[in-house]
Formats: C-alpha cells, sequence, structure tokens
C-alpha cells in the first residue's frame, strides 16, 4: 500500500492550488499590461488619424493702394462715345461711360473716376457755371459742384452782384479742345480750349480749369481771387491741342 502524500505539512507556496492561482494572477497582470501599452498606442494613433493635416499658412496679400486699379492714361485723342447735347444754346460733351449720370434741369454730376470722366465734368461744369446760361445754371453749379472756398464764395458774390446781361446765342466760345496738364484719380488740371466767335480767323483761349475727386464725384476748384481771368489765356493755334468738340 501507497503511502499518501500529505500536502498539509508542505509550504503553501509549493501546492498546487496555490502555484494555480499565482499563475493566474500573473496571467492578468500581464494581459493588463498589455491592454494599457496598446491602448496608449491606440490612443497616440487615433489622434494622429483625427488630426487634420498641417497646412502651410496663407500668405498676406501684397498691400493694394486704394487708386491701384484706376486708369490714369491720358487720352491723346478725342474720347470715343461722345455726344454733344445743347444746354440752352452752348453744346456740352455726355457719355455713357464717363457721365453725367445725373442731370436736373440746370445741373450735371455724376462723372467717372477716369480722365475722360474729369474731362467730361470740367466741360460739363465749366459752361453750366459761366454768367451767360444765366442764374439759375450758374447758381447751383457753383454751390454744389465747387469745392467750397473763399475763392468759390468770391466768383458766386461776383456774379450775383453782376449788372451785366447775359450773353445772346451765338456770341458765346465754344468748346473745341482739350490739353490735359496733370491727372491722378484724385485731382485733374485740364486747360480746356474754347473758341471764340468770329467771321474771320478763328481765336482761341484755353481756361485752365482744376477738379478734385470728392465724395464720390469730380468737383471743380474755383479761380484764385474768383474771377476767370486769372486761369485763361490766349492761343492763336490749335497746335499741341487734341481737338474735341461738337460737330
Amino acid at each position: 500500500m501507497s503511502q499518501q502524500q500529505d500536502f498539509a505539512d508542505r509550504p503553501p507556496w509549493t501546492r498546487p492550488a496555490f502555484i494555480a492561482s499565482a499563475v493566474l494572477v500573473l496571467i492578468v497582470i500581464a494581459a493588463g499590461a498589455l491592454i494599457a501599452v496598446l491602448g496608449t498606442d491606440d490612443g497616440r494613433n487615433n489622434n494622429a488619424d483625427d488630426a487634420p493635416p498641417a497646412s502651410p499658412a496663407p500668405a498676406d496679400p501684397a498691400p493694394q493702394s486704394p487708386d491701384q486699379a484706376l486708369p490714369t492714361a491720358i487720352p491723346t485723342t478725342a474720347p470715343d462715345g461722345v455726344r454733344w447735347e445743347l444746354v440752352r444754346s452752348l453744346p456740352v460733351p455726355v457719355s455713357d461711360t464717363a457721365g453725367p449720370t445725373q442731370v436736373t434741369g440746370t445741373t450735371a454730376s455724376g462723372f467717372a473716376r477716369t480722365p475722360e470722366g474729369a474731362l467730361i465734368a470740367a466741360a460739363q461744369i465749366g459752361v453750366r457755371s459761366g454768367y451767360s446760361l444765366g442764374r439759375d445754371y450758374w447758381e447751383p453749379t457753383m454751390e454744389h459742384q465747387f469745392v467750397p472756398s473763399a475763392d468759390r464764395d468770391k466768383l458766386l458774390e461776383l456774379h450775383r452782384t453782376s449788372d451785366a446781361a447775359p450773353a445772346a446765342p451765338g456770341t458765346q466760345s465754344q468748346i473745341a479742345g482739350f490739353q490735359y496738364l496733370s491727372y491722378t484719380p484724385d485731382s485733374a488740371a485740364i486747360g480746356l480750349v474754347m473758341r471764340a466767335p468770329s467771321a474771320g480767323t478763328p481765336r482761341y483761349h484755353v481756361l485752365t480749369l482744376t477738379l478734385l475727386w470728392r465724395d464720390g464725384d469730380w468737383l471743380m476748384q474755383a479761380p484764385p481771387g474768383g474771377t476767370w481771368v486769372s486761369v485763361n489765356r490766349n492761343i492763336s493755334n490749335l497746335t499741341g491741342i487734341v481737338e474735341w468738340g461738337p460737330r
């Protein structure tokens, strides 16, 4: 008869049940450690996958001047698409692209911010501010389409106190050409050539008109001292002048 093994006297760590329990604990610990490692890696990978790919920051646009795209090329020929309409007995230019866009009974405004727009504004405002058309033309034109200044006020005063009668039709100078003296999108100096009525050799004079871009339109600057004589000069012919006028 074999002798029965007595496990009661053996150390507990040598008993089969203890050993099995210890092995199971080690397996659980190892599995937990593996899950923790995999979970950390997965978290890193998921974050990397979820993050949008880095893209370079957009370059700042190059600074642009507000006037950069505005035309500044001075015409060397008479502008196309201009028709001439009578203001009482005087012809004035009108353009579908350069203006005026707003015409009342006695005033015209709304000119393009272009060299052609400044030219047509000079002609329209210059003619309408002349004494010969009458007070219902020159007064609102000077009040609303001239840059406010002491010279403008002096010009208004001289017109209001004048006792001269308006010129009779056929005795007034008419536009015959132009000459740009300077141009930017903010200011223009234009020599408006006028042909005086004459039965013999044509006589010409040039009015140097200055316009400033203000509040979305061209406004006339009054002549120094409020007198047109200060910006007027006589010429004998049209050399160097772009001929322009009603035909």
